[in-house]
């Protein structure tokens, strides 16, 4: 009897070791699982960062593309106008004075 005692005891002490190694597994485990989930996090992060960085310089060379295609079609308005007043200025101005004088 005594010996199946010994046994129980034995058996229970085993168990608690077991019970023991499980419990330090899980928190390791839960651990493990929380630094895995930062670096995703961070790496997600770092993949978005980079992601809107070139969207926004992507962006800003069409914005500067766009301004500079704008800037070139304005000069090319006004040295147009410029050249239509040059060409015309003596005849308009005799036109209004005509106008004002009534001739």
């Amino acid at each position: 009897m005594e010996d199946l005692i010994l046994k129980i005891i034995d058996i229970e002490d085993r168990a608690q070791e077991v019970i023991k190694d499980a419990k330090q597994a899980n928190k390791t485990l839960d651990q493990d699982i929380a630094d895995e989930t930062r670096k995703l996090r961070q790496s997600i992060q770092n993949k978005a960062i980079a992601k809107s960085e070139s969207i926004k310089e992507t962006e800003l060379k069409e914005a500067d593309e766009k301004g500079e295609k704008i800037r070139a079609e304005s000069k090319k308005q006004i040295e147009a106008l410029e050249k239509k007043y040059s060409e015309n200025k003596d005849s308009w101005v005799n036109k209004i004075v005509e106008n004002i004088i009534g001739s």
